[in-house]
C-alpha cells in the first residue's frame, strides 16, 4: 500500500554499504556517490556500471531499497547533512554513516521513483523546446538583418 505519511527515520550507515571510492574499480549500476573532498554537497547516481571518481564515498543500498528511490532521499537531506556534518570543504568518511534516511515501504518507493522520473521527463522536454524556440529566433533574427 502507498503511504507517503509513513516511513522509518534511520541512519546511512544501517542502510547501505559505504566506503571511499576506488581507483579503477567498477562500481555496479544503481550506485550512488557522494562528494567529500572540495565539496559542496554533490550527489551522483551510477545508471550504468562505472568507475567512481577517488574524492567521492561510494554508497550502495541494501537489497530491498529501490537505488533511485536512496539517491532521491540523499539528495533531499544534503543540506541538513551538510550543515551538520562539514568540516571546511570537506566531510570525513567516518561521518558519511550517520546521514539522515527516510525509509518507506518498497511500494511507495517505487510510485516516488516513478513520479520523479516522471518529473525529470517533462522537465527535459520543456529544456528542449525551449533550446528549440532559442535556436528558431537566432535564426529569424539572422534573416531579418540580411
Amino acid at each position: 500500500m502507498i503511504d507517503f505519511h509513513t516511513f522509518e527515520n534511520v541512519v546511512l550507515e544501517d542502510v547501505a554499504e559505504y566506503g571511499r571510492a576506488k581507483a579503477h574499480h567498477i562500481y555496479p549500476a544503481g550506485t550512488s556517490t557522494l562528494q567529500i573532498s572540495a565539496t559542496r554537497g554533490q550527489i551522483g547516481f551510477l545508471f550504468e556500471d562505472s568507475e567512481v571518481a577517488t574524492k567521492n564515498v561510494a554508497i550502495i543500498p541494501s537489497a530491498g531499497i529501490n537505488p533511485r528511490y536512496f539517491n532521491i532521499v540523499l539528495h533531499k537531506n544534503i543540506d541538513e547533512f551538510m550543515r551538520k556534518y562539514a568540516t571546511g570543504i570537506n566531510i570525513k568518511e567516518s561521518e558519511v554513516g550517520k546521514f539522515p534516511i527516510q525509509l518507506h515501504n518498497i511500494e511507495t518507493q517505487d510510485a516516488i521513483v516513478k513520479m520523479i522520473d516522471f518529473v525529470e521527463m517533462q522537465e527535459n522536454q520543456v529544456q528542449q523546446d525551449i533550446n528549440n524556440l532559442t535556436s528558431l529566433k537566432q535564426t529569424l533574427l539572422n534573416q531579418m538583418m540580411i
